[in-house]
């Protein structure tokens, strides 16, 4: 079928027609990739948003959560009479009254002066910090369980937090004439921390 030059004169409006939706239909998916774009952004935009209003609420309850860690730490130091200076008087007689209440052989043990210490993953509230003194303990034992009660004492009546570095064991050689009797068949040596805390000067 063959199109006359006349027919082109009908053809002429619909032609333009369909030009010019054509190119609103290009527009139109224009606009719509770019807000596509834009809304993908947005989205983004709001995603990070809510991402670090979530850290800031987390942030509020880690603080929260140290602060009331830090009174719990602070009012079990209280209740043990750690908020203040140390005795050693009173370490002294807890040594005594444990020696003669357990029944063990020779304790001796040497204090040195009071530190500042620092304890990983420890650190006190406001305007405290941690001190203490380096205890240097022997005994002579009859068996290991002597060791463990006298620190659990010490522990329970010294005005202090009593943080056992370490201990050493080491067995004595008896005679034959000893095997029977009641002597000491164990030393030990232990590096101890009295721990109390102290108000910092400002």
């Amino acid at each position: 079928m063959k199109i006359a030059r006349e027919d082109f004169k009908h053809l002429r409006l619909p032609l333009i027609a369909a030009t010019v939706m054509i190119a609103m239909g290009l527009a139109c998916v224009m606009v719509s990739e770019t807000w596509l774009i834009d809304a993908r952004k947005a989205r983004e935009v709001a995603k990070n948003s809510s991402l670090e209003a979530q850290k800031r609420v987390d942030q509020v309850a880690e603080e929260e959560r140290e602060i009331k860690e830090n009174m719990l730490w602070y009012a079990r130091m209280t209740s043990r009479g750690m908020i203040e200076l140390e005795n050693r008087l009173d370490l002294i007689d807890s040594i005594a009254k444990i020696k003669t209440a357990r029944k063990l052989f020779e304790i001796r043990y040497n204090i040195d002066a009071q530190r500042p210490l620092g304890y990983p993953g420890i650190s006190p509230a406001g305007a405290m910090d941690l001190v203490g003194s380096r205890m240097k303990l022997e005994m002579r034992l009859l068996h290991e369980e002597d060791l463990l009660k006298f620190l659990f004492d010490l522990k329970s009546a010294a005005l202090s937090h009593v943080s056992v570095r370490h201990c050493i064991l080491d067995r004595i050689e008896r005679g034959p004439t000893q095997a029977l009797a009641a002597v000491p068949r164990l030393t030990s040596s232990c590096d101890i921390d009295l721990v109390v805390v102290k108000q910092v000067k400002s």
